[in-house]
């Protein structure tokens, strides 16, 4: 197995890439209420199937932000 790159900006397939986003308090506290409130889902989870739904929603997914999206709607509940 090959260890994570640290070049910044690097994709390890792996891994995924590392997105550092501010949120205001507001979404990041309503984040944290769902999040609260679903067992077995995380911040992180929920942000990446609403990104791929953003995407798909835009007509411009590829088809592994398309498994994205359909596994949030059928694989984990939300």
């Amino acid at each position: 197995m090959t260890p994570p790159s640290t070049t910044p900006g690097a994709f390890d397939a792996e891994a995924g890439r590392l997105v550092d986003v501010t949120l205001p308090v507001d979404l990041a506290q309503a984040v944290e209420g769902y999040v609260a409130s679903r067992p077995g889902l995380d911040p992180g989870r929920l942000l990446q199937t609403a990104l791929a739904q953003f995407l798909v929603q835009q007509g411009g997914a590829r088809p592994e932000v398309r498994e994205f999206y359909l596994d949030g709607l059928f694989g984990t509940g939300l």
